[in-house]
């Protein structure tokens, strides 16, 4: 068995559910799209994403050293959902925040290569630096850009997040595989804010995941008035592909949530009691007096 192939067995040992290689050379292709949605003004007031832009397409300048960048997915679906008539949490969002665990279980991964596999050095990120991580996994093979901009995975849809361990070594690089949506335009025509403005481009600054969790300050009547139920996130365009229909329910025990979650009266929960029940939730980061604000 080959490095490679000893490698994506520890990953799928440690539970996640897709693994992919692919070089640590520059995504050039990405550069003239990125410039585009920036030079839009569609990253809103996410104004780090402007920042260290040679950095998001080169991993190298990330880490000196890398050669290779180990891609994994983790599925997140959930079996049970929060009732229809309750507000509404991005399913991402019903457990552990994500970061935590998959950073945690990439550390592991590198411990593991070097005990038992080969000597590495390297370091793991989680949607905590400047790396385009979806135009990583399209090139590690692990599936293709939607119309939503979401990676689809041929197996797991979108429900996946997705985890990079930049490494010193070089493995054997898997293809990318080709976009499948095809004439399908789900995606666009469900958003309630009409944020997909063209295949792969979303203005954020109509965003309803955006403006729930990220935006600061007063929202737009009209852009509020398409948030319906929802407090934390949006999954719509998510909800509409194709693909997602038979993803299969996730099993990793973090992401489950307790069914105080389903039951909860969010319109008399105290930030005290918000404090406890997400201490280690995603929804930290839009914080108690933001869900009060989309409440």
């Amino acid at each position: 068995m080959s490095v490679s192939e000893k490698i994506k067995t520890e990953v799928k040992n440690l539970g996640f559910d897709a693994c992919g290689f692919a070089d640590a050379e520059p995504l050039f292709a990405e550069e003239k799209h990125l410039k585009k949605w920036l030079n839009l003004h569609y990253n809103a007031s996410m104004v780090y994403m402007e920042n260290y832009f040679g950095k998001r397409i080169s991993p190298k300048l990330l880490y000196d050293n890398a050669n290779s960048v180990i891609v994994v997915l983790l599925n997140y679906k959930p079996e049970k959902l929060l009732p229809e008539n309750s507000p509404q949490i991005a399913k991402y969002a019903y457990g552990i925040d994500y970061h935590f665990v998959i950073k945690e279980k990439l550390r592991e991964l590198l411990a593991i290569i070097n005990s038992n596999i080969v000597a590495c050095n390297g370091v793991a990120f989680v949607d905590s630096a400047p790396v385009l991580e979806r135009a990583l996994a399209v090139k590690a093979g692990l599936g293709w850009i939607g119309k939503n901009s979401m990676l689809i995975n041929p197996k797991y849809g979108s429900y996946t997040l997705i985890g990079e361990l930049l490494v010193d070594i070089k493995l054997d690089y898997d293809k990318p595989i080709e976009n499948r949506c095809g004439n399908c335009f789900k995606c666009i025509n469900s958003c309630p804010a009409q944020a997909i403005v063209e295949p792969k481009i979303i203005n954020a600054n109509r965003c309803i995941s955006y403006l729930t969790i990220e935006h600061k300050g007063e929202i737009d009547e009209e852009l509020k008035s398409k948030f319906g139920n929802r407090l934390f996130g949006c999954d719509t365009c998510i909800d509409a592909c194709p693909y997602n229909n038979k993803t299969p329910f996730h099993y990793t025990k973090e992401f489950m949530p307790n069914e105080q979650f389903f039951a909860l009266d969010w319109q008399n929960l105290t930030q005290s009691d918000f404090n406890k029940i997400f201490k280690k939730s995603p929804l930290k980061r839009a914080g108690y007096r933001k869900l009060c604000q989309n409440n």
